[in-house]
């Protein structure tokens, strides 16, 4: 990945100019921009591959241009750092991180940021989007979005040996970006995931003109957890999940269920 294009958007020179430093060390080639008006026209020039992005731009605030950008069918697929001091650092709630990821973007950090840190969250990024640009298989692609570590490898191992492409994630986010970035034939979700809860990633999933044809099958306990454990299964429908499966359920039933969509 040394060699990788990053585009700084961001109006303090100081900062942009030390973080160039920091990239360039690393051997990555680093463009900037100081506003959204230059972003733009960076993005169709440099073509980036990745984004670091701060919240307070001159012309236009930083989470609705992340929107903008990954709401383009020509640079979705750019993994966007949002890299801003727009917190009060003291505030145990950070608002700012929760409305960066409504606004799509791959990852929320605060300034100042330890040089380490900035270059392992460019680094985990980059890794991550070259993973999925990779030349495709012809077989076809699953991805897990479950805490279950050991229900993903039990059943990764099942369906890679009936030559379906499995791929897995524990976190919400990372799945949306996976989905994103792999397309795969079908997603397996648990509602209850280590960030953002794995009923809203299936809306957001279905309400996006890229990824709403993908078969969702919800995969969980969590109808264990309600006194009324039916409810889940509404919960799920009104996400528009496409089949609501409860846990636990043996691996033949699920890889039936699998088979039927695609």
């Amino acid at each position: 990945m040394k060699g990788s294009k990053i585009l700084i958007i961001d109006d303090d020179v100081d900062f942009s100019d030390a973080t160039t430093k920091i990239l360039e060390n690393k051997e990555y080639e680093v463009v900037s921009a100081l506003n959204a008006r230059e972003a733009r026209l960076m993005l169709k020039k440099e073509k980036p591959d990745l984004i670091i992005l701060d919240i307070m731009l001159p012309d236009l605030d930083g989470f609705s241009l992340c929107t903008e950008i990954k709401e383009s069918t020509d640079f979705f697929e750019i993994p966007i750092l949002i890299l801003t001091s727009v917190s009060d650092n003291d505030s145990p709630q950070k608002y700012a991180e929760k409305i960066a990821h409504h606004h799509k973007a791959d990852e929320y950090a605060e300034k100042p940021i330890d040089p380490k840190e900035l270059v392992a969250r460019v680094h985990g990024l980059l890794s991550r989007s070259e993973m999925y640009a990779s030349e495709p298989t012809g077989k076809k692609k699953i991805l897990f979005i479950d805490n279950d570590h050991e229900f993903m490898r039990s059943m990764r191992n099942i369906l890679e040996n009936k030559d379906f492409e499995v791929e897995t994630t524990d976190t919400g986010k990372g799945g949306i970006m996976m989905v994103r970035t792999m397309s795969p034939q079908l997603v397996i979700i648990d509602p209850v995931l280590a960030d953002v809860d794995g009923f809203s990633v299936c809306r957001e999933l279905k309400s996006d003109k890229r990824t709403f044809n993908i078969p969702i099958l919800m995969v969980t306990a969590f109808n264990q957890q309600l006194k009324e454990p039916d409810f889940a299964k509404i919960i799920a429908a009104n996400h528009k999940v496409d089949e609501f499966i409860p846990k636990p359920v043996k691996p033949e039933q699920l890889l039936e269920k699998i088979n039927q969509y695609i």
